[in-house]
C-alpha cells in the first residue's frame, strides 16, 4: 500500500469526519464565536450536500421535523409500514393510511394543525357550557319532557271539553251554543296556562 493511499480515509469514515467537523462548527456558532474562512466554506459545502439529496432516504427525526410531529409518532407510522425512502413516498403512504383509517381529509397536516383543531374544539365546548349556564340553551331531554307534559295537559283539557260539551250544550240554539262553547274554550285555555305555569 502506498503512503498516499494510507493517508486518504475511506469514504464512510470521511463522511463521519465531515459530519463531526460540521457539528463542531454548529457548536461554535451556537457559542457566538466567529468562523474561519475554511470553516465557513465547509459549512456551506455540507449544507449544499444536504440540500442536493431531497429525494433520498430520510431519517425519522427529519421527517418528524418536516411534518411538525414527534419522532415516536413517526416511529409508530414506520412500524405500520411507512417507507423512509423519500419524503414524497412517506407522504403518499401517510395519505393512503389515513384514508384507510377513515380519517382522510379530516386528518391534520401537521402537529400544529392538530393543536389548532383541538384548541378550536375546546373553545366551542367552553362557549356551549357558558351558554347552557346562562340558560341560552336547554338540554334536549328537558325540552322533550316539557313538550310531553304540555301535550298531556292539552289532551286532558280537550277530552274534558268534549265530555262537558256533549251534555251541557245539547238543545241550545246556534248563537247560544257558540257563546257557551267560546266561554268554555276560554276557561280551558286559562286552566292550561295555569297548569303550565305551575310546572
Amino acid at each position: 500500500m502506498t503512503p498516499a493511499a494510507e493517508a486518504k480515509p475511506k469514504p464512510d469514515l470521511s463522511r463521519k469526519i465531515r459530519e463531526a467537523e460540521f457539528k463542531n462548527i454548529l457548536q461554535k456558532l451556537k457559542d457566538g464565536k466567529t468562523l474561519s474562512a475554511r470553516e465557513a466554506k465547509m459549512a456551506e459545502e455540507f449544507a449544499k450536500e444536504r440540500e442536493q439529496k431531497p429525494d433520498g432516504p430520510i431519517s425519522q427525526v427529519a421527517l418528524a421535523k418536516a411534518w411538525g410531529m414527534t419522532q415516536p409518532n413517526i416511529s409508530y407510522l414506520c412500524k405500520q409500514g411507512m417507507p423512509l425512502t423519500s419524503i414524497e413516498a412517506a407522504s403518499e403512504w401517510r395519505k393512503n393510511y389515513l384514508e384507510k383509517q377513515g380519517k382522510g381529509d379530516q386528518a391534520p397536516a401537521s402537529l400544529n394543525d392538530a393543536r389548532l383543531r383541538k384548541i378550536l374544539l375546546e373553545c366551542e365546548r367552553i362557549e356551549l357550557t357558558n351558554a347552557i349556564s346562562k340558560s341560552e340553551y336547554v338540554e334536549i331531554g328537558s325540552v322533550r319532557e316539557t313538550g310531553i307534559r304540555i301535550g298531556a295537559i292539552f289532551s286532558a283539557k280537550l277530552a274534558a271539553l268534549v265530555n262537558d260539551a256533549s251534555g251541557a250544550l245539547a238543545g241550545l240554539d246556534e248563537p247560544t251554543l257558540r257563546k257557551k262553547l267560546h266561554e268554555r274554550t276560554q276557561q280551558i285555555l286559562a286552566e292550561i296556562k295555569q297548569e303550565i305555569e305551575k310546572a
